[in-house]
């Protein structure tokens, strides 16, 4: 038997025990497509995972810390220290990468001097190269780059952060990042550190026309492929000035639109009018304006580590050409064994919008629901206001927002843990709305724009529940105020580039409904009651649990006590009798259960009890095989299918245990569900780990 035909039998025993039981010609419900999704790379099935957490050594780029505020835009500090998936515009479809936008170190002692890019790559721009090394410490929102072994004189450390405040939505929300750069020397030298910020002012997506656009339902009628922004085109390139800037101890360029941007068709994108480079308490500070992309203006910086003077207004980018960057400069001194301190503001601002309702084009907007506006409108009516105010607080909310991350770097946990419970929290910046009024909803990922998804919420929300309750509710109560009248929750309640709901309003996304939608809500809404303890919020919803039972209830067919219908946990097609929302649908009833008790609705608790006995046996009796839940099977219980192990089988286990509501499922059941798809986890590494270590050859032949 040769090495190939070894891994090809291992590979077979591996499927052998998901395929266990399937027939011939029957719909295999996703099993082939599950078994091969993840393929070897760089001969390692999933990857290399040795990373060092805390200090990641020449990581792969493309995803950094997104760093910006909640509903405003955010930009990613990359492990290589480039810029990249740049949404300070545009959150759902970012810029991928700016070639513009980095930092510069130029060094000098005696005659020798050297200016380098602090970008890890191998291209030669702007006259300068880049490094070799970078070791990137990233824990959302802040970032640590470092810039060992590179052969540098002055050796360079920038950390950069934003704020995120618990319980604080106002600190929480500013579109603002801060760059701290130490600059570190064993001997005497002169140094100098250049911020480059490429001009991105009036970039978005906007339609070509408005052709089509009615304001109507976008479930319907192909609206949701017409106003799938990932399809429209980039606005031409806005013309923009750029001109000194000068507010307390920052000293820096302000990047301006000509005119104002008027897209044909809003939506949440930030349409940036306004970017501000500064740097904070620093005399020698000079300044390139305008740079294009093979400008040869670097070379004064190359040559004395600064820029000519220039202080007046300048042309920064002509309308419909590719945009030129700002760059400045802040050169010192550095004593052996001193430590010197640059700290670098990047801040934006999109003006607050005014529709005219009796002048805007139909489909210009949706006129049924939230603002498009930014929270940060409610307190500053320009970004001089706002840089003023977090030039004076910075001090206080980067401590804020450390606090949170404190306990669990402080914990016994491992590190890879550590790292993956603090940047779980990323996508408040990357795909959370949040309007003026306080509105909000959460945009899916590859959905076209669609927002506000219940089901990612009922796994995904309890960072935010936690550390920004008033933000979780928000988006639950325009759930409960869109609630169809046949009393099913919506699966969205808005879209990125249309509009979404308001309490009183409607959303854009009506009809269409799944059993975990409600299922989510009612699990979600008992949940808050008691981790908060607010009685007046649970009571305020409890009509509308009410609706959602009574709806979750018409979906049970006769013979059976659990309700079938779509879920959507949906990547393949799923038998009527579902294993994941037979566990939920317990889980719907221990919250149920939950409400009776704290309201001291006996008949409720009754009910709930109850129907919890019946339908947790017909679970057990229709699904259970003796090693694990099922996929699923007809409501009769026929047509098992034991060809699938789904770890979607203990979701309603997990929910009622976060809940605080114990198990779904006797212990022993659990355990062994846990326990077989631990074997059929550790058949794949096994694999993994003979292939890496030379065992076995994967032949790709």
């Amino acid at each position: 038997m040769n090495k190939r035909t070894f891994v090809s039998l291992m590979f077979c025993f591996v499927g052998a025990v998901a395929s266990y039981g399937q027939n011939e010609n029957e719909n295999d419900y996703g099993v082939n497509e599950a078994n091969t999704k993840f393929s070897f790379q760089n001969g390692i099935l999933g990857g290399d995972t040795d990373y060092d957490y805390f200090s990641l050594k020449d990581h792969e780029d493309v995803s950094g810390v997104p760093l910006g505020g909640i509903g405003v835009g955010n930009i990613n500090l990359a492990p290589s220290g480039q810029f990249t998936r740049i949404g300070i515009n545009n959150i759902h479809t970012p810029i991928k990468r700016s070639e513009s936008s980095f930092f510069s170190l130029w060094m000098r002692k005696g005659n020798e001097k050297k200016a380098v890019r602090l970008v890890r790559d191998t291209k030669k721009q702007y006259g300068m190269e880049g490094v070799k090394h970078t070791q990137y410490k990233g824990l959302f929102p802040t970032v640590q780059l470092s810039y060992a072994d590179n052969n540098l004189s002055v050796s360079p450390v920038i950390r950069a952060y934003s704020g995120l405040v618990p319980h604080n939505v106002k600190d929480s929300s500013l579109p603002v990042v801060w760059f701290e750069v130490d600059l570190f020397s064993q001997e005497n030298m002169e140094a100098a550190l250049a911020f480059s910020w490429e001009d991105f002012i009036g970039l978005f997506n906007d339609p070509n026309s408005l052709r089509g656009f009615d304001n109507g339902q976008l479930l319907s009628e192909g609206r949701a492929s017409l106003n799938n922004g990932e399809n429209w085109a980039l606005r031409e390139k806005a013309e923009t000035f750029v001109e000194p800037y000068k507010q307390g101890t920052l000293t820096g360029l302000m990047q301006c639109v000509a005119d104002s941007l008027q897209p044909r068709k809003l939506t949440f994108q930030n349409y940036v009018n306004k970017v501000i480079v500064a740097v904070e308490g620093e005399k020698n500070v000079s300044y390139l304006p305008a740079c294009g992309k093979t400008s040869d203006a670097w070379s004064q910086f190359i040559a004395n580590g600064e820029f000519a003077p220039q202080n007046s207004k300048t042309l920064l980018t002509k309308q419909g050409q590719s945009s030129s960057a700002s760059v400045l400069a802040v050169k010192t001194t550095l004593k052996a064994g001193e430590k010197k301190t640059i700290r670098f503001m990047l801040a934006w601002y999109a003006p607050e919008l005014h529709i005219d309702e009796a002048a805007a084009p139909i489909g210009s907007y949706w006129p049924c629901g939230a603002d498009y506006n930014k929270y940060y409108h409610n307190y500053f009516k320009d970004i001089e206001s706002l840089v003023g105010y977090v030039a004076a607080n910075r001090q206080r909310i980067i401590q804020q927002t450390l606090e949170w991350q404190k306990p669990i770097l402080e914990s016994t946990l491992p590190d890879w843990y550590k790292f993956k419970l603090i940047n779980s929290g990323y996508v408040i910046y990357t795909n959370m709305v949040l309007t003026k009024g306080g509105d909000v909803m959460v945009n899916e990922g590859a959905m076209g724009g669609f927002g506000g998804t219940m089901d990612q919420r009922l796994s995904a929300h309890p960072f935010y529940q936690k550390f920004f309750t008033q933000l979780d509710r928000s988006e639950m109560d325009i759930f409960a105020d869109s609630m169809d009248p046949e009393g099913y929750i919506l699966h969205f309640i808005g879209h990125y580039y249309v509009g979404m709901g308001s309490e009183g309003g409607r959303v854009p996304t009506e009809k269409g409904w799944m059993l975990d939608n409600a299922s989510g809500w009612i699990i979600q809404l008992v949940k808050d009651y008691e981790q908060t303890g607010d009685m007046q919020y649970l009571k305020k919803h409890l009509a509308g649990v009410k609706r959602a039972m009574k709806f979750l209830y018409s979906r049970i067919p006769a013979g059976s006590t659990i309700p079938i219908g779509p879920t959507t946990y949906d990547d393949f097609t799923h038998p009527p009798l579902y294993s994941y929302y037979a566990g939920v649908w317990l889980t719907t009833l221990k919250a149920y259960e939950a409400i009776g008790k704290s309201i001291g609705d006996a008949k409720m608790v009754e009910q709930a009890q109850k129907q919890f006995v019946v339908s947790q046996k017909e679970a057990i009796d229709k699904l259970w095989n003796g090693r694990f839940f099922a996929y699923g099977c007809e409501p009769d219980g026929s047509k098992r299918l034991d060809n699938v192990l789904f770890t979607g089988q203990l979701a309603g286990q997990f929910l009622s245990r976060y809940c605080g509501w114990g198990d779904v499922y006797p212990m022993d059941i659990v355990k062994a569900s846990i326990i077989l798809n631990a074997k059929y986890l550790f058949l794949k590494r096994l694999i993994t780990m003979l292939i890496r270590f030379g065992i076995l050859i994967w032949d790709v032949e």
